[in-house]
C-alpha cells in the first residue's frame, strides 16, 4: 500500500511505500511520517499493519478525517485503495502499492494451483463414471438427479480425494482454508435469518461430525469477532459484507491457531467435494459468487478467467472452470428450463436465473476463447428512490421532479451506457405508478421487479430449432396495444420496436417508459432515428416529428469512477421546423468539481414547459403531483 502525502498550501508532495509495520504520524521529529504544521499534533495518528490490511487510529487532539468523516479517539479504521486522509492542510491519498500487487498475484497463483488439483480429481472421476449418461437419465421431476446417482458420485469422489496424490501443498492448503471460511462467513451474512444457507450444505453422506462441529464453531467465532449486525435488512447485509471484506483477514489470523493440520486437510477435501458437486448439479465456480451480497456482476471471459464487480470495481475472482465442457453444461443448465437453446447454430442467448438475475451467454464460434457468460445479479430487495438518493445517484429535488413526471404520465426514456443503472432506475420510477393502472412490461429477459398487483409481464421467445416460432419485442409491443394498457414499459429499445413504442406513446398511452444505450441526451435521439429506420424507410423529418411528439423527458445515466450517477434530466421541448432539429433543454445537470471530488446534480434554472401541469394536477389521494418547494428547495422532502 502507498500513501501520497500532499501539502495543499505549499503543493509539496511525497510518496511513502508502507511495509508491514507501524507508522507514527505527527509533527514531532520522532514520528515515522512527519507533517510539519502547527495544525498537526505532535503525535497525530498511528497507521499499523493488521493482516491483511493497514488500520489508522487517531491519537492527537487535532482532527483526523478519513473520506471527510472525523475519527474519534477510539476508532480503528481499515484503510483501502481510494481512501483520502485529511490532517490539517495535508491530504493523504491511499493507493495499492507494489506489495499489494504481489499479494494479489500470489492469491491468483494459489487459486490456479487449487483449480489444477480439482481438475485432476474431476478427470479421475470421469474415468470411473459416465456422468453424461447419469445426467441424461435424470428424473423427469424438474430434471433432478436421483439420490442413488448422487450417492454413487459422492462415494467415488470421496475415495479419490482421500488418495495421497490429491493432497494439496501447505501454501495451497492455507489459501483454500481461508477462502472457504470466508465463504461460510459470507453465506451467514447473505442468508442471515434463514435456516439453511447455501454455503453450509455439504453434499454426500460422508460427514465427519467432529470436524464439521469445529468448522461451525470457528465460523461462529469469526462472526462474533467481526461484530456483525444481527439484522437481516438488505442495508445491514451490505454493511456486514463490507466489514467482512475489510476485517476478515485479521479475524482469521486470530482463529488460525485453532485450526489443526487434520482440520485443514479436511476443509480442503470438503471444498473439492463441494466444488465438483456444484459442477455437476449447480453453477460450478459461479455458485458461491452468486451468494456474495457485494458481487453485483459475474463475468466469465474464458475457462480460467472469471471476473466479478464488487462495489463498482472489477477484479479477478480467482475462480475457474475445469474445462470448457463444464462451462457449456452450466449454460445449458441455465437456458434449458426456459425453453431456450444454445449451440453452434444459435451461439448466443439471453436468459435468467431462478432469482431473476440476468444472464447472457455466447459460445464458439462467436466467442474465440471459449464459453463466455455475463450475469447481472438480481437484487433480493428492489431499490427504492431513497436508496438511490443515499447512494448519490440523484438528489431529493431531482427525485421529486421525476416522481411527478411519472405520476403526471410523462413519457420517459432512460439513456446510458452498459452497467450505468438504467434498469435499476426504471424499476425505481415504476414504483410511482398508481395501483389502479394496468401495466404491461416487455423484455428480452424478464428482470423488472414491479411491485404493483396489476402487471402483465411479457418476455420474447427465440426461434425454435426449425427457425420458426420467434416472438420479438416488436411483436409484443404491437400485441400489447390490444391488451388495454394504461402504461407500457419496455425494458430496452434496441431495434425496430422503437417505432412501435413511439407510436404507442403518441396514441393515448402516456406515461410509458423505456431505456436505450447512448452517452448523451442528444445521442439517444440519433439512436432512436436509426432504430426507427430499421423498421421503416421514413423521412428523417417525419421521424423527428414523431420523437418530439412522443417523448417528454430524457434521463441520462453514467458510470463515474464505479459510481452510478444521473448526469442529465432533459426536456424534449419541440421540433424546430426551420432548422429541422429537436430542441432539448437541460433541467438538471451533474457538475463535478475540478479537484476530482464527488459532484452534484444541479438545477439549471430552466422551467419545463409542462411544469404548470405538474403543479396543478392531483394524485389519487388529492395531493398535488409537485410543489414548487419540492423541486427548488434542496432541503425539501
Amino acid at each position: 500500500m502507498q500513501l501520497l502525502i500532499e501539502n495543499t498550501l505549499t503543493a509539496h508532495s511525497q510518496l511513502v511505500e508502507l511495509a508491514n509495520k507501524s507508522y507514527r504520524i505527527g509533527r514531532g521529529n520522532e514520528c515515522d511520517i512527519v507533517l510539519a504544521s502547527p495544525f498537526v499534533s505532535r503525535m497525530q495518528a498511528m497507521i499499523e499493519y493488521a493482516r491483511p490490511s493497514f488500520i489508522i487510529q487517531p491519537l492527537g487532539m487535532n482532527g483526523t478525517f478519513v473520506n471527510e468523516k472525523e475519527l474519534q479517539r477510539k476508532d480503528q479504521i481499515a484503510l483501502k485503495a481510494g481512501d483520502r486522509i485529511r490532517i490539517g492542510e495535508y491530504v493523504i491519498s491511499v493507493s495499492p502499492g507494489e506489495q499489494d500487487g504481489k499479494a494479489d498475484q500470489q492469491r491468483l497463483n494459489l487459486a490456479k494451483k487449487f483449480v489444477d488439483l480439482e481438475t485432476r480429481v474431476h478427470t479421475e472421476l470421469l474415468q470411473r463414471l459416465d456422468l453424461r449418461k447419469m445426467m441424461n437419465s435424470r428424473q423427469n421431476d424438474q430434471k433432478k438427479w436421483s439420490e442413488e446417482h448422487l450417492r454413487t458420485v459422492h462415494r467415488h469422489l470421496t475415495d479419490i480425494v482421500n488418495q495421497q496424490e490429491f493432497i494439496a501443498g501447505p501454501d495451497v492448503e492455507e489459501h483454500v482454508v481461508r477462502e472457504t471460511m470466508k465463504t461460510l462467513v459470507m453465506d451467514s451474512v447473505a442468508f442471515r435469518g434463514q435456516s439453511d444457507p447455501a454455503g453450509s450444505r455439504q453434499p454426500g453422506e460422508e460427514q465427519v461430525g467432529q470436524y464439521e462441529e469445529q468448522i461451525a464453531d470457528i465460523t461462529d467465532h469469526l462472526l462474533r469477532d467481526l461484530e456483525l449486525s444481527q439484522d437481516s435488512d438488505p442495508e445491514r447485509v451490505q454493511e456486514n459484507t463490507k466489514k467482512v471484506e475489510e476485517d476478515f483477514g485479521a479475524a482469521m489470523d486470530r482463529q488460525w491457531p485453532a485450526i489443526s493440520g487434520g482440520l485443514r486437510r479436511y476443509i480442503v477435501k470438503r471444498r473439492i467435494r463441494k466444488d465438483i458437486h456444484d459442477m455437476i448439479v449447480g453453477l460450478g465456480p459461479l455458485q458461491d459468487l452468486l451468494n456474495y451480497p457485494n458481487v453485483t456482476e459475474i463475468m466469465v471471459v474464458s475457462r480460467d478467467q472469471i471476473y466479478v464487480e464488487k462495489n463498482g470495481k472489477i477484479e479477478d475472482s480467482g475462480r475457474a472452470f475445469v474445462s470448457d465442457e463444464i462451462g457449456m453444461s452450466i449454460i445449458e443448465r441455465i437456458v434449458s428450463p426456459l425453453g431456450r437453446r444454445i449451440d453452434k447454430a444459435q451461439p448466443l442467448v439471453d436468459a435468467r436465473l431462478a432469482d431473476g438475475s440476468r444472464v447472457n451467454a455466447i459460445i464458439p464460434p462467436l466467442a474465440l476463447a471459449g464459453p463466455c457468460i455475463t450475469i447481472r445479479k438480481f437484487a433480493r430487495k428492489p431499490f427504492t428512490i431513497d436508496d438511490l438518493i443515499e447512494k448519490r445517484t440523484l438528489d431529493r429535488r431531482a427525485a421529486n421532479f421525476l416522481r411527478a413526471c411519472v405520476k403526471g404520465k410523462k413519457n420517459i426514456i432512460i439513456s446510458g451506457g452498459t452497467g450505468s443503472g438504467k434498469t435499476t432506475l426504471l424499476n425505481v420510477l415504476s414504483a410511482f405508478i398508481e395501483e389502479r393502472e394496468r401495466i404491461i412490461t416487455i423484455e428480452d429477459s424478464a428482470e423488472l421487479q414491479l411491485q404493483q398487483k396489476h402487471v402483465v409481464r411479457l418476455e420474447t421467445k427465440p426461434a425454435n430449432i426449425e427457425g420458426t416460432g420467434a416472438f420479438t419485442i416488436r411483436d409484443l409491443v404491437r400485441n400489447s396495444l390490444r391488451m388495454r394498457p394504461d402504461r407500457i414499459i419496455v425494458g430496452e429499445c434496441r431495434g425496430a420496436e422503437a417505432l412501435d413504442m413511439l407510436q404507442a406513446m403518441n396514441t393515448g398511452h402516456s406515461g410509458s417508459m423505456t431505456t436505450g444505450h447512448a452517452n448523451t441526451p442528444s445521442d439517444i435521439l440519433l439512436r432512436l432515428e436509426t432504430m426507427v429506420l430499421e423498421a421503416e424507410a421514413m423521412p428523417v423529418s417525419a421521424i423527428r416529428a414523431q420523437v418530439a411528439a412522443a417523448l417528454d423527458v430524457i434521463v441520462q445515466q453514467a458510470r463515474l469512477d464505479g459510481k452510478r450517477r444521473v448526469t442529465h434530466i432533459t426536456e424534449v421541448v419541440e421540433l424546430d421546423e426551420q432548422e429541422g432539429r429537436i430542441i432539448l433543454e437541460d433541467i438538471f445537470v451533474y457538475r463535478r468539481p475540478t479537484d476530482g471530488s464527488d459532484g452534484e446534480l444541479l438545477y439549471t434554472g430552466y422551467i419545463p414547459t409542462f411544469l404548470p401541469e405538474l403543479l396543478t394536477e392531483k394524485t389519487a389521494d388529492k395531493k398535488p403531483l409537485l410543489k414548487l418547494e419540492d423541486m427548488f428547495n434542496p432541503e425539501a422532502i
